[in-house]
């Protein structure tokens, strides 16, 4: 990581460790799991005291602007007690504010203490065993693929929209990422910002080698047939392997359309 975080960790202490309402700091994320490295941010847990906790979480970038001069900050949409900030050095640094009392229900497992003034960190849960492969979300994602595969003949060639035909296909690449991942679940605890981490060494081959379309008929057209014979290729294989039921009956009639829009042989 940029040596800056160090500066930045030391200076964030200096400002928690006067403040009474603050019991524990503690790092997270890749750190706290000893895997950080240069694409990784800075991720901080605090817990306050129960009576504090609304109090502080309203000024809460009056209190991170006091650490450290920030660029850009915001908390995480839909989530309470979540901010995700970037220094005027580009630093990224993400933190979770709890209470005392929700540290027994936190999903945070894993932490490395930097303050604890009461012996907070024994009230943290042991982490539990990653889910096997989600049943639900891999038909979803089936599905879904079935649906994008039913619209691309009309909203892209018929109208010729070639400009719609490159994003169809990325979201088309999406989709087959998505499903490697979900197939090989469970993985070891990782950022949102790993994804080859995710993937065997022959799924980032056959990702690797999709081509990658400019906004041309012949291009978008050989783009979205690669990555079908993909999805289908390798969605037939994978979700065999984890007891997932390929839809036949949804694939046979979404190919025989496009048969009859000339797109398939």
């Amino acid at each position: 990581m940029d040596p800056g975080y160090r500066d930045l960790i030391e200076a964030l202490v200096a400002v928690a460790d006067p403040d009474d309402r603050i019991r524990a700091v503690w790092l997270g994320g890749s750190i706290a799991r000893g895997v950080s490295d240069a694409g990784s941010d800075l991720d901080v847990i605090l817990a306050v005291r129960d009576e504090a906790r609304a109090d502080f979480e309203t000024g809460w970038r009056d209190w991170l602007d006091s650490v450290a001069p920030i660029l850009l900050a915001e908390q995480v949409p839909g989530v309470s007690g979540i901010f995700a900030a970037t220094t005027i050095d580009c630093l990224r640094l993400d933190i979770v504010i709890e209470s005392v009392r929700e540290l027994a229900g936190t999903p945070y497992r894993t932490r490395l203490a930097v303050i604890d003034r009461d012996g907070l960190t024994d009230q943290i849960p042991a982490a539990e065993p990653e889910p096997g492969p989600d049943h639900d979300r891999i038909g979803a994602l089936i599905h879904e693929f079935h649906r994008q595969q039913a619209i691309f003949p009309a909203a892209v060639v018929a109208r010729e929209d070639w400009l719609l035909g490159v994003v169809a296909v990325h979201e088309m690449q999406r989709l087959l990422f998505q499903l490697f991942v979900a197939c090989n679940a469970p993985l070891p605890p990782m950022g949102v910002k790993q994804w080859s981490s995710r993937l065997t060494a022959e799924q980032r081959r056959v990702l690797t080698e999709l081509p990658q379309p400019t906004a041309t008929r012949a291009e978008v057209i050989a783009a979205m047939l690669g990555v079908r014979e993909a999805f289908r290729e390798y969605g037939r294989r994978l979700t065999a392997s984890v007891g997932v039921e390929w839809p036949d009956d949804v694939d046979a009639a979404v190919t025989a359309y496009w048969r009859r829009v000339s797109l398939v042989d």
